[in-house]
């Protein structure tokens, strides 16, 4: 098994006035963010959506010394949580997901309507109207739905397994067409999602080189005749710079397992909804009640075709790692299964084996989130949890290293935070 940032691993370097962001690639993964609980070197801070807020700040009036700790363990807490690698693997799976946005389809194939019925907004078609890919919106699908819902019932098909077998592939049109939209539905939430997690990482990323601004700033007015420090200041220096690579190449990764783990947890617990569903429809069909079959079976549909569209977004996050349980056969089968699914449901065996087929489907996706969570602890936390503590370590050793320094030439100077810094 290997994994690989798509597009490629953030690595973020800094020097004593610079801020370097590149790309790299890694071999190691984490499904969890960073962990919440504080290295004993660093000030106290909570963990929201994987970036550490600080909960201390500037105080009134403090010393040189004082604000140079104050800063260093504030960037060592909010280094620890990657926020530059993760923000550059978050930007870049938006523009995965924007490269699978919805395309401008074909003409759809005219099909004969069946005599008697009248679709809705005049089509006779048998297609279900589209939306822009820009006009998507749970009112569309909730639309889309609803025409379904009344189309069905004029075919009459629900308690007619005669009927349902005539109008099966007018059916499978409309459910294919309504399939569509839906997927583009469930694409653009994608987006907007990533988006938002892109804005949160920007925050932390924007505050963590506000931080490193201020520290050179303090720093110039300690190191006036350009000497770095000690010897063994400088080598701690280079030995830190070596370990946040390391850790910064894990951080893109962290990010990447953790986009995957989300969708794959989301696709388990739609088809875990569609299972039940299904079930419910068995035990309603007896009432005969056609409009509460004909829901069910909608509300079936979108359950496990968000699962599918989760799924499918979740192996293009980890492109080089094959997620065991799951096959492109599997998914077919499934997906074969909903555009038949009005039909399958009116006739026995048919339904059975539509259950059967959703059931092994939601046993394997469950099995694939509990496998990538054992990768996650039993290997490759270690990895990152690894990298991290070294990089913690280091840089308090060097902390108190300046902290001897700057407390013997300046042991009472009074800090004045630079102005121009937000």
């Amino acid at each position: 098994m290997s994994g690989k940032v798509s597009p490629g691993g953030a690595v973020m370097c800094r020097t004593a006035s610079t801020i370097v962001i590149g790309m790299g690639c890694s071999s190691s993964i984490v499904l969890e963010e960073a962990s919440s609980t504080p290295n004993p070197s660093t000030p106290v801070r909570r963990v929201e959506n994987g970036i550490a807020a600080i909960t201390m700040g500037p105080v009134k009036s403090e010393t040189l010394v004082a604000a140079y700790s104050r800063l260093d363990e504030e960037i060592c807490a909010l280094e620890s949580t990657t926020p530059g690698p993760r923000l550059m693997t978050a930007e870049g799976w938006v523009e995965v997901l924007k490269s699978a946005a919805p395309r401008a389809r074909p003409p759809a194939r005219s099909e004969q309507v069946p005599n008697g019925i009248q679709l809705p907004n005049g089509t006779n078609d048998g297609e279900i109207p589209q939306e822009a890919p820009s006009t998507i919106a749970d009112g569309a699908i909730e639309g889309t739905h609803k025409e379904m819902l009344q189309i069905i019932l004029r075919l009459d098909i629900i308690h007619n397994g005669l009927k349902a077998q005539q109008q099966e592939e007018f059916v499978a049109r409309l459910t294919r067409n309504a399939m569509d939209l839906e997927a583009d539905h469930y694409r653009n939430e994608m987006i907007v999602h990533a988006q938002r997690r892109c804005a949160t990482l920007r925050t932390a990323f924007e505050r963590l080189k506000r931080l490193y601004h201020e520290q050179d700033v303090l720093l110039a007015t300690v190191y006036t005749d350009n000497t770095y420090g000690s010897p063994l200041e400088q080598q701690l220096d280079g030995e830190l710079e070596t370990a946040r690579d390391v850790r910064d190449r894990l951080g893109g990764v962290v990010e990447q397992w953790r986009t995957a783990g989300g969708l794959l947890r989301a696709a388990a617990k739609g088809l875990h909804q569609t299972v039940e569903y299904w079930d419910l429809i068995g035990a309603v069909r007896s009432v005969r009640d056609a409009e509460q079959v004909i829901t069910l079976a909608l509300d079936t549909r979108a359950a496990c075709h968000g699962a599918l569209v989760a799924l499918e977004a979740a192996q293009a996050a980890l492109p080089h790692v094959e997620i065991p349980y799951i096959t492109i056969r599997q998914q077919t089968a499934v997906r074969h299964a909903l555009i038949y699914l009005i039909t399958d449901l009116v006739q026995e065996p048919r339904y059975r084996h539509t259950r059967d087929v959703f059931s092994v489907f939601s046993t394997n996706v469950t099995k694939a989130v509990h496998w990538v969570h054992e990768c996650y602890n039993e290997t490759l936390r270690q990895d990152y949890d690894g990298a991290d503590q070294a990089a913690t370590l280091l840089a308090k050793r060097l902390r108190d290293e300046r902290l001897r320094f700057i407390g013997r030439k300046f042991p009472n100077k009074i800090y004045v935070r630079p102005g121009a810094i937000g």
